[in-house]
């Protein structure tokens, strides 16, 4: 009809409160018919809806991003309000009541505009509530494995908390990843792909891990009919056995402190019981998935957004993933990017990273501009304080990385994190930290 016009639904504010019931009554009447017949009325000046609430309401919870509304002059519209006392009013006194705070419902209120407009038909379509169609934009997948390689990219979210003054800082969450809920489940996949190319994946998996890799192995070799067996270091927190025996997995404890140092007897009981042994440490599959996905992905998510990061900061373990987008962001950008790896302090224990020095293949191939010692209790920190101002709770390798980039971020810049995982494992090691905490207090009173 003439005079009613698709008006982006970010324009009309309500002045009335809608009431759920005939909210939910609208909602269903334009769902199920798929279009809207009555248009909502608005006043022109401020965009506040006249009549309508409920369908304003129904349509933004259906997505819409238009709505068909009659606009009018607020001295064309007569206002009266029903309760709790009569009267009538002009639009000026119900602005005035809504900027006091009255809480204001529509069924208060009857309101008359010149030449009420008639029953109009706009299909949800036309509304802009159709929803997108492919299946992966909206997250539907075929298989728990595809959910995986699927769901690439992990998200890259600002961190406004530490963005000011020129300076902006991202992080890729990797906790995302849905079998471990870190960037492992990605070299897990790689690793199994390759063998089961070569035809060299076995029906048992040998692998000794910190952890993550861990659960993710044993994840995918569940969802392909293979049984997994796991080597952990002996200082790696209880709660990892359960979540791998929860999996199936059999979990054998080392007398090692890092996982690295169980390699070569994992090795050889795998040669000896005719298992796979992947070798995380020692695959390319490991450094080649970073640089296919990992990298590649970092790149088109910052391009998105006209950045081209200054620093990219990220926790050195197996080396794989931080070598490979070394590799990728100095091929491609040069000296433009700066590649800072964080590793533990001498002597300290931070799962999920270690020393250069203790064995790493791919880091030796590719450049690093800086490397940051880490404590411990500075990754502990460094994972509370992102919690604390951004409400993401990341594991103690993340915490590691924010602590590296407080430490270098003086300068404005771009800034780029990696966090490899959540901090839903590190419940131990948090305990451990608030106990000295608290004792630390007692013995200074």
């Amino acid at each position: 009809m003439s005079g009613v016009e698709l008006i982006d639904i970010r324009e009309l504010k309500q002045i009335f409160r809608p009431d759920l019931k005939k909210t939910l009554s609208a909602y269903r009447a334009i769902l199920r018919s798929g279009k809207l017949s009555t248009p909502i009325i608005a006043e022109r000046k401020s965009m506040f809806v006249l009549k309508g609430a409920e369908v304003l309401e129904a349509l933004k919870l259906l997505s819409a991003l238009k709505a068909p509304a009659y606009v009018v002059d607020g001295d064309e519209a007569r206002i009266r309000r029903i309760s709790p006392e009569p009267e009538v009013l002009e639009i000026n006194d119900l602005l005035r009541l809504h900027y006091a705070g009255h809480r204001l419902p529509q069924e208060d209120f009857e309101v008359e505009v010149p030449r009420e407009p008639g029953q109009v038909e706009y299909s949800l379509e036309d509304l802009g509530a159709s929803w997108k169609r492919d299946r992966r934009l909206l997250k539907v997948y075929e298989s728990t494995l595809e959910l995986l390689y699927e769901g690439w990219p992990t998200p890259l979210v600002k961190l406004s908390s530490y963005s000011s003054g020129g300076r902006a800082v991202y992080a890729k969450l990797e906790c995302f990843n849905p079998f471990s809920n870190s960037v492992k489940d990605r070299i897990a996949w790689s690793m199994i792909v390759e063998a089961m190319e070569a035809g060299a994946l076995k029906e048992v998996l040998y692998e000794a891990t910190s952890t993550n890799t861990g659960i993710a192995l044993a994840a995918i070799a569940n969802i392909l009919g293979r049984k997994a067996r796991l080597f952990i270091p002996r200082t790696i927190q209880k709660c990892s056995d359960t979540f791998l025996r929860v999996l199936g997995a059999e979990v054998v404890r080392v007398p090692t402190t890092l996982t690295v140092e169980a390699v070569n007897d994992v090795d050889a009981m795998a040669r000896r019981d005719g298992v796979t042994h992947l070798n995380q440490f020692e695959n390319d599959a490991n450094f080649k998935a970073h640089l296919k996905h990992t990298a590649r992905e970092l790149d088109e998510q910052l391009q998105s957004i006209g950045i081209i990061p200054d620093f990219i900061i990220g926790g050195l373990g197996t080396s794989g993933h931080m070598s490979a987008i070394s590799l990728y962001f100095k091929s491609k950008y040069g000296e433009k990017v700066k590649l800072v790896g964080v590793q533990p302090a001498p002597n300290e224990i931070i799962p999920g990273i270690r020393r250069i020095e203790s064995g790493m293949k791919w880091i030796h191939m590719v450049e690093f501009d800086e490397i940051v010692d880490v404590r411990r209790d500075e990754a502990i920190e460094g994972a509370l304080e992102v919690a604390r101002k951004e409400g993401l709770l990341i594991g103690l390798s993340a915490g590691a990385v924010f602590h590296a980039f407080k430490n270098i971020a003086a300068n404005p810049g771009n800034y780029v994190l990696i966090f490899p995982d959540s901090g839903y494992k590190y419940v131990e090691q948090f305990e451990n930290y608030f106990e000295r905490q608290a004792k630390g207090s007692h013995d200074e009173r």
